[in-house]
């Protein structure tokens, strides 16, 4: 069981940190600037985290998909996600209102208490995929204690569907309830422009 829930960890990170990472790669000015608003790094660095972490993300997210240095790749977006976490609460704890930059700028959302739960709970996503390293549906499998309780085709193409459907559900459900707030926010700012 611990095994197809680190498996669906390891395609859920890889669908997300693909979506991310390709967001934020079609609108690098905008993903610099969300970097620049959380006023944690030097200016200086604020270009250079811009342009490698969506590689970065992308390249780790691959890697999970192949299936290929699979504990490394986990690592690094648990590391990744951890310090989106500490970046997300002080700008929090400072008072600070800002878009998370997390999909780039095609999905823009304020940073909540929400965003440091969310982050954590896919910290500890990776953290499994680190402990656990599911190796089904990979080019090259793993050289570990897990590799002796290996998951058969069919249900790692269950849980592969299944957590691709989860995510796509969870970012669509998302999006409608930003969209909703938005139409809301308008349709009130033009029931005030006709008073």
């Amino acid at each position: 069981m611990v095994e197809l829930f680190a498996l669906g960890s390891r395609f859920a990170l890889v669908i997300l940190f693909l979506s991310a990472g390709l967001a934020k790669l079609t609108a690098p000015q905008e993903f610099a600037r969300a970097v620049r608003n959380y006023d944690l790094l030097p200016a200086r660095r604020v270009g250079t985290v811009a342009t490698w972490l969506p590689r970065l993300e992308l390249l780790a997210a691959l890697l999970l998909a192949l299936g290929v240095l699979t504990t490394l790749a986990a690592a690094v977006l648990a590391g990744l996600l951890l310090a989106f976490t500490a970046a997300v609460a002080v700008s929090l704890l400072r008072g600070r209102q800002l878009d998370c930059g997390c999909f780039g700028s095609t999905a823009p959302r304020r940073i909540t208490w929400a965003t440091v739960a969310r982050n954590l709970v896919l910290a500890a996503m990776a953290a499994l995929v680190v402990a656990w390293s599911p190796d089904a549906l990979s080019l090259l499998p793993a050289w570990s204690a897990a590799a002796e309780r290996p998951v058969a085709t069919g249900d790692a193409v269950a849980v592969l569907a299944t957590s691709t459907a989860a995510v796509a559900g969870a970012l669509l459900l998302t999006e409608a309830v930003r969209v909703r707030g938005a139409a809301a926010t308008l349709q009130r700012r033009v029931g005030e422009g006709a008073r």
